[in-house]
């Protein structure tokens, strides 16, 4: 191989290898715009993500509210229940008391 044809032959891999280069280049920035879209969509999620949380929470402590409501009514109810069905037995014990000949 004569000197000449070794260099065209260096310059044609040197061009191809440049070549490959800003191939990788391209591909390289193209990652880059995709990692970044990426980190854009994961952000977003977080966001979605602390919205739910703090839905939740709110749902949750409205809940707690209703149950402690529900378990209030359900308690006065029942005094009420079982207070109307000793109010006779107790006006009977009471006028036998305040009235002892009777």
């Amino acid at each position: 191989m004569s000197e000449q044809e070794f260099q065209a032959k260096v310059l044609s891999e040197l061009q191809a290898l440049r070549a490959d280069v800003e191939r990788l280049q391209t591909d390289v920035h193209k990652l880059q715009g995709d990692v970044a879209k990426l980190q854009g969509d994961v952000n977003e999620l977080a966001t979605q993500v602390r919205n739910q949380e703090y839905k939740f929470e709110v749902y949750q402590r409205g809940t707690d509210a209703m149950v402690s409501m529900a378990i209030t009514i359900t308690i006065a109810a029942a005094s009420v229940v079982v207070l109307s069905s000793l109010s006779p037995a107790i006006t009977t014990l009471v006028s036998a008391i305040a009235h002892p000949g009777n």
